[in-house]
């Protein structure tokens, strides 16, 4: 299968919180470990493939090794069950593109790729 990234990406485990607004007017705060990161998204892991529907966008919270927070959206753009030739699941998650990252989740994330 060609890649579609048009970004490098790199096995990186970072804590995401993800809200979600909800059709009722609430909302859904979920907290994930990302997979891999690039410039243009993350890979967060779940086993609930149900959580968000491909094309959602929602806000997300990236931390940047424990000390602050850099808020921006994201668009589900990819959801994926890995299992091994036996049939046992290894992985399982979503793909999250940014949207409109602001300049300080470029700075933490060029920052995570380099290290």
């Amino acid at each position: 299968m060609a890649e579609k990234r048009r970004q490098p990406r790199k096995e990186q485990k970072i804590s995401t919180v993800v809200r979600n607004r909800r059709p009722d007017g609430g909302q859904s705060i979920m907290e994930f470990s990302s997979r891999d990161i690039s410039l243009g998204g993350l890979f967060v892991c779940t086993e609930d493939l149900s959580v968000f529907a491909l094309g959602d966008e929602v806000e997300i919270l990236v931390d940047a090794e424990g000390e602050k927070y850099y808020e921006g959206r994201a668009r589900v753009v990819r959801s994926a069950r890995v299992f091994t030739e036996q049939g046992a699941p290894v992985d399982s998650g979503y793909g999250l593109m940014f949207l409109d990252p602001g300049e300080d989740l470029v700075d933490i994330l060029a920052r995570q790729l380099e290290g």
